[in-house]
């Protein structure tokens, strides 16, 4: 006979009632077939477990000693197949999320908050990138398991859901010849330097973020890495830079002026995962992220229009 799961549950309600009866109405089976195990059990282990008489029934020392081990094997184990089972259902794990700066801003706190309030066994991780392409790289090299993007998302391995969309915005100094307008144009922009993380830009980025006033760097233009490098070249009069209006919110400075540009599609944020995931809490944070972006009600026109 081998030692398993089964014998000690048997054991251990036995134990707790101290009656075969009430043992073996809570485990659902005959008591004549629960006798039949405990005496079992007590032949493998090779000591008496229980004291029997007509009257009542007792644990032995063997006994206590036992049902301390036998509890803690059991809690273990159903632990275990708890996590397992979690595992597999999309509800307990590591997710790993990418992120760029202020990507998906406020709504991106939100479905990581609700997130963490409804799957509390599941543990994120955040995983920063200092650049657009990056963070949808890291998703498809399995290096993070989501990540929230600006579009557009340029890989075929990579799923999408749409987030929120933002209008664009230059930034500029102000003492820039456009800080005075209420707003800028494309037009404004053709020969006007702009600083970007260009090296870092596939075509696809630079006419989804530039596409009426640039179809690939100019020789003024500048290069810079993060969004505080870019930043320093706007304050010093070098060059303007195009950002997303949730850089005004998180990134405002008093030497710094933003102007909506006009006659261009809004810039869109998505979540993107791998389509060949096996982590199963990906399918739990896509829910997550469509149940909060659906609540937002975000316009419809709007979202048709970044999806084209």
């Amino acid at each position: 006979m081998q030692l398993e799961l089964r014998h000690l549950r048997y054991f251990i309600a036995v134990a707790e009632e101290l009656n075969f009866s009430r043992a073996a109405e809570r485990l659902h089976i005959a008591q004549p077939a629960l006798s039949a195990q405990i005496r079992a059990l007590e032949r493998h282990v090779g000591a008496e477990l229980f004291r029997r008489t007509t009257r009542r029934v007792e644990l032995t020392p063997a006994g206590e000693l036992l049902l301390a081990d036998g509890r803690a094997i059991v809690r273990l184990a159903d632990e275990a197949l708890a996590k397992l089972g979690a595992l597999a259902r999309g509800q307990g794990g590591v997710l790993r999320i990418g992120f760029l700066g202020h990507a998906a801003g406020e709504t991106s706190t939100e479905i990581l908050r609700r997130f963490g309030s409804e799957f509390p066994a599941i543990e994120v991780e955040l995983v920063e990138s200092r650049t657009l392409e990056g963070s949808q790289r890291q998703v498809v090299e399995r290096d993070t398991d989501a990540a929230f993007v600006w579009l557009p998302v340029l890989h075929q391995e990579l799923e999408s859901e749409l987030i929120a969309f933002e209008r664009k915005l230059v930034a500029m100094e102000p003492h820039h010849r456009l800080a005075e307008r209420p707003a800028v144009s494309p037009d404004d922009l053709v020969d006007e330097p702009i600083v970007a993380p260009w090296d870092h830009y596939s075509p696809e980025t630079v006419r989804g973020w530039l596409g009426p006033f640039r179809d690939a760097r100019k020789d003024f233009d500048l290069q810079a890495e993060s969004i505080d490098e870019c930043m320093n070249f706007v304050i010093r009069g070098l060059a303007v830079y195009c950002v997303p209006e949730s850089v005004e919110r998180f990134y405002g400075r008093p030497d710094v002026v933003f102007r909506p540009l006009l006659g261009v599609k809004p810039a869109g944020i998505t979540l993107v995962w791998h389509r060949a995931s096996e982590n199963a809490a990906v399918a739990s944070f896509v829910q997550v992220t469509r149940n909060v972006v659906r609540s937002e009600e975000p316009r419809a026109d709007s979202i048709q229009s970044l999806r084209r």
